[in-house]
Protein backbone atom coordinates (compact mmCIF):
# COMPACT_ATOMS: atom_id res chain seq x y z
CA UNK A 1 0.00 0.00 0.00
CA UNK A 2 1.10 3.68 -0.89
CA UNK A 3 1.62 6.10 2.28
CA UNK A 4 1.04 9.46 2.18
CA UNK A 5 2.45 12.49 4.07
CA UNK A 6 0.21 14.64 5.85
CA UNK A 7 -0.15 17.30 8.74
CA UNK A 8 -2.17 17.97 11.10
CA UNK A 9 -2.29 20.01 14.85
CA UNK A 10 -4.14 18.95 17.98
CA UNK A 11 -5.38 22.48 18.87
CA UNK A 12 -5.23 24.34 22.02
CA UNK A 13 -5.84 27.84 21.98
CA UNK A 14 -6.33 30.68 25.01
CA UNK A 15 -7.47 33.99 25.50
CA UNK A 16 -8.52 36.61 28.19
CA UNK A 17 -11.07 34.30 29.34
CA UNK A 18 -8.45 31.95 29.98
CA UNK A 19 -9.10 28.69 27.29
CA UNK A 20 -7.58 25.76 28.12
CA UNK A 21 -8.07 23.70 24.60
CA UNK A 22 -9.38 23.01 21.25
CA UNK A 23 -10.06 19.84 19.61
CA UNK A 24 -7.78 18.60 17.31
CA UNK A 25 -7.77 19.41 13.38
CA UNK A 26 -5.44 19.02 10.25
CA UNK A 27 -2.58 21.29 9.88
CA UNK A 28 0.75 22.26 8.13
CA UNK A 29 3.75 23.73 10.59
CA UNK A 30 4.90 26.72 8.72
CA UNK A 31 7.59 28.89 9.85
CA UNK A 32 4.97 31.28 11.71
CA UNK A 33 3.38 28.61 13.16
CA UNK A 34 0.27 25.99 12.72
CA UNK A 35 -2.14 26.44 9.36
CA UNK A 36 -5.58 24.36 10.02
CA UNK A 37 -6.28 22.35 6.89
CA UNK A 38 -9.29 19.60 6.37
CA UNK A 39 -8.55 16.08 5.49
CA UNK A 40 -11.39 13.62 3.99
CA UNK A 41 -9.39 10.67 5.04
CA UNK A 42 -9.17 10.52 9.14
CA UNK A 43 -12.11 10.19 11.36
CA UNK A 44 -12.69 11.28 14.71
CA UNK A 45 -14.63 7.81 16.45
CA UNK A 46 -14.69 8.90 19.56
CA UNK A 47 -13.53 11.73 22.13
CA UNK A 48 -13.36 11.23 25.78
CA UNK A 49 -12.72 15.05 27.30
CA UNK A 50 -12.68 15.47 31.06
CA UNK A 51 -12.04 18.75 32.91
CA UNK A 52 -11.40 19.78 35.75
CA UNK A 53 -9.76 22.63 37.25
CA UNK A 54 -6.46 20.38 38.01
CA UNK A 55 -5.88 18.41 35.36
CA UNK A 56 -7.46 18.23 31.40
CA UNK A 57 -7.26 14.63 29.74
CA UNK A 58 -8.86 13.77 26.71
CA UNK A 59 -8.69 10.53 24.89
CA UNK A 60 -9.07 10.39 20.93
CA UNK A 61 -9.95 7.25 18.62
CA UNK A 62 -8.88 8.27 15.15
CA UNK A 63 -9.62 6.03 12.03
CA UNK A 64 -8.11 5.99 8.66
CA UNK A 65 -10.95 5.28 6.11
CA UNK A 66 -8.49 5.35 3.52
CA UNK A 67 -6.80 2.02 1.73
CA UNK A 68 -2.87 3.40 2.48
CA UNK A 69 -0.62 4.41 5.17
CA UNK A 70 -0.83 8.04 6.30
CA UNK A 71 2.05 10.16 7.97
CA UNK A 72 1.57 12.96 9.83
CA UNK A 73 3.15 15.82 11.82
CA UNK A 74 0.58 15.97 14.11
CA UNK A 75 0.88 19.35 16.18
CA UNK A 76 -0.45 20.11 19.46
CA UNK A 77 -0.85 24.22 20.38
CA UNK A 78 -0.76 25.39 23.63
CA UNK A 79 -2.67 28.19 24.28
CA UNK A 80 -1.83 31.56 23.38
CA UNK A 81 -0.30 33.07 26.23
CA UNK A 82 0.31 37.28 26.51
CA UNK A 83 2.56 39.19 28.96
CA UNK A 84 0.19 41.56 29.89
CA UNK A 85 -2.42 38.69 31.27
CA UNK A 86 1.17 36.89 33.03
CA UNK A 87 1.82 40.48 34.46
CA UNK A 88 -1.83 41.50 35.52
CA UNK A 89 -3.85 38.25 36.45
CA UNK A 90 -4.31 36.15 39.17
CA UNK A 91 -3.37 33.11 37.15
CA UNK A 92 -1.61 29.59 38.79
CA UNK A 93 0.54 28.85 35.87
CA UNK A 94 1.72 25.00 36.20
CA UNK A 95 5.31 25.23 35.04
CA UNK A 96 6.78 28.47 34.59
CA UNK A 97 10.28 27.84 33.87
CA UNK A 98 9.41 25.93 30.36
CA UNK A 99 7.53 26.82 27.08
CA UNK A 100 5.41 23.98 28.17
CA UNK A 101 3.70 25.96 30.88
CA UNK A 102 1.11 23.51 30.91
CA UNK A 103 3.26 20.08 31.45
CA UNK A 104 1.90 18.76 28.30
CA UNK A 105 1.70 15.21 27.69
CA UNK A 106 0.81 13.05 25.02
CA UNK A 107 0.50 8.71 24.27
CA UNK A 108 -0.44 6.66 21.32
CA UNK A 109 -1.37 3.28 22.22
CA UNK A 110 0.46 3.54 25.94
CA UNK A 111 3.67 4.48 24.36
CA UNK A 112 4.98 7.79 25.53
CA UNK A 113 5.54 10.23 22.58
CA UNK A 114 8.66 12.37 22.02
CA UNK A 115 7.67 15.79 20.87
CA UNK A 116 9.17 18.81 19.89
CA UNK A 117 8.08 22.42 20.52
CA UNK A 118 7.57 25.47 18.16
CA UNK A 119 7.74 28.43 20.24
CA UNK A 120 7.22 31.88 18.48
CA UNK A 121 6.30 35.49 19.55
CA UNK A 122 3.73 38.31 17.87
CA UNK A 123 3.03 41.76 18.77
CA UNK A 124 -0.33 42.94 17.22
CA UNK A 125 -0.23 40.10 14.92
CA UNK A 126 3.52 40.65 14.10
CA UNK A 127 5.85 37.68 14.32
CA UNK A 128 9.24 39.17 16.28
CA UNK A 129 10.40 35.92 16.70
CA UNK A 130 13.31 36.92 15.00
CA UNK A 131 13.97 40.06 16.36
CA UNK A 132 13.85 39.27 20.11
CA UNK A 133 16.68 36.50 19.31
CA UNK A 134 19.03 39.53 17.86
CA UNK A 135 18.77 40.31 21.28
CA UNK A 136 19.16 36.53 22.36
CA UNK A 137 16.08 36.75 23.99
CA UNK A 138 13.13 33.92 24.72
CA UNK A 139 10.07 34.31 22.92
CA UNK A 140 9.13 33.58 26.62
CA UNK A 141 6.11 36.10 28.39
CA UNK A 142 7.18 33.56 31.23
CA UNK A 143 8.25 36.32 33.82
CA UNK A 144 11.11 33.82 35.58
CA UNK A 145 13.02 33.05 32.38
CA UNK A 146 12.13 36.70 30.46
CA UNK A 147 13.97 38.17 33.11
CA UNK A 148 16.69 36.00 33.47
CA UNK A 149 17.57 36.84 29.82
CA UNK A 150 17.11 40.79 30.17
CA UNK A 151 19.07 40.67 33.08
CA UNK A 152 22.50 39.51 31.15
CA UNK A 153 21.53 42.42 28.65
CA UNK A 154 23.40 45.69 28.69
CA UNK A 155 21.16 48.42 30.27
CA UNK A 156 21.33 50.12 26.49
CA UNK A 157 19.76 47.26 25.23
CA UNK A 158 16.70 46.25 27.85
CA UNK A 159 16.12 50.20 26.91
CA UNK A 160 16.06 49.80 23.47
CA UNK A 161 13.21 47.26 24.24
CA UNK A 162 11.42 49.57 26.75
CA UNK A 163 11.31 52.03 23.96
CA UNK A 164 10.03 49.90 21.53
CA UNK A 165 7.21 49.03 24.03
CA UNK A 166 8.15 45.00 23.80
CA UNK A 167 8.85 45.07 27.58
CA UNK A 168 7.61 46.91 30.59
CA UNK A 169 9.56 48.23 33.84
CA UNK A 170 7.26 47.47 36.59
CA UNK A 171 7.63 46.28 40.55
CA UNK A 172 6.87 42.60 41.84
CA UNK A 173 5.51 41.52 44.92
CA UNK A 174 6.49 38.95 45.58
CA UNK A 175 10.25 39.34 43.83
CA UNK A 176 10.65 37.27 41.11
CA UNK A 177 13.99 34.74 40.12
CA UNK A 178 16.71 36.96 39.00
CA UNK A 179 15.36 40.50 39.19
CA UNK A 180 13.54 40.36 42.17
CA UNK A 181 11.61 43.38 43.46
CA UNK A 182 12.06 45.56 40.27
CA UNK A 183 11.82 43.84 36.67
CA UNK A 184 10.13 43.63 33.00
CA UNK A 185 6.89 41.95 31.89
CA UNK A 186 7.06 41.46 28.29
CA UNK A 187 4.31 42.81 25.87
CA UNK A 188 4.34 40.52 23.19
CA UNK A 189 2.19 37.08 22.59
CA UNK A 190 3.70 33.31 23.56
CA UNK A 191 2.48 31.09 21.07
CA UNK A 192 3.45 27.02 21.83
CA UNK A 193 3.33 24.41 19.17
CA UNK A 194 3.93 20.86 20.40
CA UNK A 195 4.49 18.31 17.14
CA UNK A 196 5.44 15.30 16.48
CA UNK A 197 5.35 12.04 13.62
CA UNK A 198 2.68 9.35 13.75
CA UNK A 199 1.23 7.09 11.38
CA UNK A 200 -2.17 6.10 10.84
CA UNK A 201 -2.70 2.76 9.36
CA UNK A 202 -4.34 2.22 6.15
CA UNK A 203 -7.92 0.98 7.80
CA UNK A 204 -6.65 1.36 11.23
CA UNK A 205 -7.14 3.05 14.20
CA UNK A 206 -5.34 5.36 16.21
CA UNK A 207 -5.78 6.15 19.90
CA UNK A 208 -3.98 9.28 21.25
CA UNK A 209 -4.41 10.25 24.92
CA UNK A 210 -3.12 13.83 25.44
CA UNK A 211 -3.33 15.31 29.91
CA UNK A 212 -2.20 18.71 31.06
CA UNK A 213 -2.60 20.82 33.71
CA UNK A 214 -4.54 24.28 32.18
CA UNK A 215 -3.75 27.62 33.51
CA UNK A 216 -6.08 28.24 36.34
CA UNK A 217 -7.28 32.37 36.93
CA UNK A 218 -9.92 34.62 37.18
CA UNK A 219 -11.90 37.39 39.16
CA UNK A 220 -13.64 37.21 42.49
CA UNK A 221 -17.07 37.11 43.59
CA UNK A 222 -17.03 39.10 46.43
CA UNK A 223 -19.39 39.02 49.31
CA UNK A 224 -22.54 41.38 49.13
CA UNK A 225 -22.45 41.02 45.34
CA UNK A 226 -25.59 39.31 43.84
CA UNK A 227 -22.66 37.32 41.17
CA UNK A 228 -24.79 38.48 38.37
CA UNK A 229 -21.91 39.86 35.95
CA UNK A 230 -19.96 36.93 36.53
CA UNK A 231 -22.48 34.14 36.14
CA UNK A 232 -24.48 35.74 32.76
CA UNK A 233 -21.71 34.89 30.23
CA UNK A 234 -22.02 31.26 31.31
CA UNK A 235 -25.98 31.52 30.73
CA UNK A 236 -26.54 31.75 34.73
CA UNK A 237 -30.03 32.45 35.67
CA UNK A 238 -32.16 32.80 38.54
CA UNK A 239 -31.04 29.47 39.57
CA UNK A 240 -27.27 30.14 39.76
CA UNK A 241 -28.02 33.20 41.21
CA UNK A 242 -29.63 31.51 43.96
CA UNK A 243 -26.45 29.18 44.58
CA UNK A 244 -24.41 31.80 44.80
CA UNK A 245 -26.44 33.51 47.49
CA UNK A 246 -26.73 30.48 49.30
CA UNK A 247 -22.79 29.87 49.42
CA UNK A 248 -22.58 33.25 50.36
CA UNK A 249 -25.06 32.75 53.45
CA UNK A 250 -23.17 29.07 53.92
CA UNK A 251 -19.70 30.80 54.18
CA UNK A 252 -19.78 34.66 55.45
CA UNK A 253 -17.23 36.66 55.17
CA UNK A 254 -16.14 39.04 57.73
CA UNK A 255 -16.85 41.90 55.95
CA UNK A 256 -18.84 43.10 52.52
CA UNK A 257 -16.91 43.16 49.71
CA UNK A 258 -13.96 40.53 50.74
CA UNK A 259 -13.91 37.76 48.24
CA UNK A 260 -16.48 35.43 48.39
CA UNK A 261 -15.81 33.12 45.56
CA UNK A 262 -12.76 32.59 43.37
CA UNK A 263 -13.88 32.15 39.07
CA UNK A 264 -11.74 29.09 37.58
CA UNK A 265 -12.90 30.32 33.78
CA UNK A 266 -12.71 27.23 31.15
CA UNK A 267 -13.11 27.20 27.54
CA UNK A 268 -12.74 24.73 24.83
CA UNK A 269 -12.66 24.50 21.27
CA UNK A 270 -15.08 22.47 19.78
CA UNK A 271 -15.60 22.95 16.49
CA UNK A 272 -11.90 22.87 14.69
CA UNK A 273 -13.49 18.95 15.08
CA UNK A 274 -15.26 19.60 12.08
CA UNK A 275 -11.89 19.93 9.91
CA UNK A 276 -11.90 16.27 10.38
CA UNK A 277 -13.83 13.64 7.84
CA UNK A 278 -17.67 13.70 9.44
CA UNK A 279 -18.59 14.00 12.48
CA UNK A 280 -17.49 13.37 16.15
CA UNK A 281 -19.17 9.21 16.21
CA UNK A 282 -18.93 9.50 19.75
CA UNK A 283 -18.79 12.84 21.80
CA UNK A 284 -18.77 12.58 25.81
CA UNK A 285 -17.89 15.37 28.03
CA UNK A 286 -17.36 14.70 31.74
CA UNK A 287 -16.69 17.98 34.73
CA UNK A 288 -15.29 17.22 37.78
CA UNK A 289 -16.22 19.82 40.54
CA UNK A 290 -13.96 19.65 43.71
CA UNK A 291 -16.66 19.48 46.03
CA UNK A 292 -20.45 19.42 46.20
CA UNK A 293 -20.70 22.58 46.89
CA UNK A 294 -18.28 24.10 43.69
CA UNK A 295 -20.78 25.71 41.38
CA UNK A 296 -20.92 24.74 37.41
CA UNK A 297 -22.33 26.86 35.14
CA UNK A 298 -22.31 26.49 31.20
CA UNK A 299 -23.99 27.46 28.07
CA UNK A 300 -23.60 23.91 26.67
CA UNK A 301 -27.25 22.27 26.14
CA UNK A 302 -27.55 18.65 27.85
CA UNK A 303 -25.10 18.84 30.67
CA UNK A 304 -26.48 17.23 33.71
CA UNK A 305 -25.19 16.51 36.85
CA UNK A 306 -24.59 12.96 38.26
CA UNK A 307 -23.10 12.91 41.19
CA UNK A 308 -22.34 15.61 43.93
CA UNK A 309 -18.95 16.06 42.01
CA UNK A 310 -19.44 14.83 38.45
CA UNK A 311 -21.02 16.42 35.22
CA UNK A 312 -21.55 14.34 32.10
CA UNK A 313 -22.88 15.11 28.43
CA UNK A 314 -23.05 12.52 25.82
CA UNK A 315 -23.50 13.28 21.90
CA UNK A 316 -23.32 10.74 18.94
CA UNK A 317 -22.50 12.20 15.57
CA UNK A 318 -21.63 15.46 17.42
CA UNK A 319 -21.29 18.01 15.01
CA UNK A 320 -20.37 21.23 17.15
CA UNK A 321 -21.62 24.08 16.49
CA UNK A 322 -20.55 26.23 19.31
CA UNK A 323 -17.56 26.53 21.88
CA UNK A 324 -17.41 25.09 25.83
CA UNK A 325 -17.51 27.72 28.07
CA UNK A 326 -17.27 26.99 31.70
CA UNK A 327 -17.36 28.66 34.92
CA UNK A 328 -16.85 26.86 38.22
CA UNK A 329 -16.87 29.16 41.53
CA UNK A 330 -15.36 27.77 44.52
CA UNK A 331 -14.59 29.06 47.90
CA UNK A 332 -11.95 32.17 48.25
CA UNK A 333 -11.69 31.40 51.39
Amino acid sequence: MGRTKFACALGLIAASALPLGANDTFATLASGGLVPMKTSDIVMQSEDLQISVHEITIHYLFRNTSDRDIDATVAFPLPDLDGGTVYNEPLRLPNEQNPNFLDFRVTSGGTPISVKANVRAFSEGRDITSRLASFDLPPSVLLAPLNCSLMKLEPGQRSALEKEELIVADGFNPSIPCAGKQGWWATWTMRVGFYWEQRFPAKGTVDLLQTYRPVVGGSYIVSGSDGSESARPYCGGADALRQIKEFENAHPAKKDWDPALIENRIEYILTTANNWSGPIGNFYLSILADTPQDIVLTCMPGLKRVTPVRYELNRSNFHPDQELKLLILQLAR
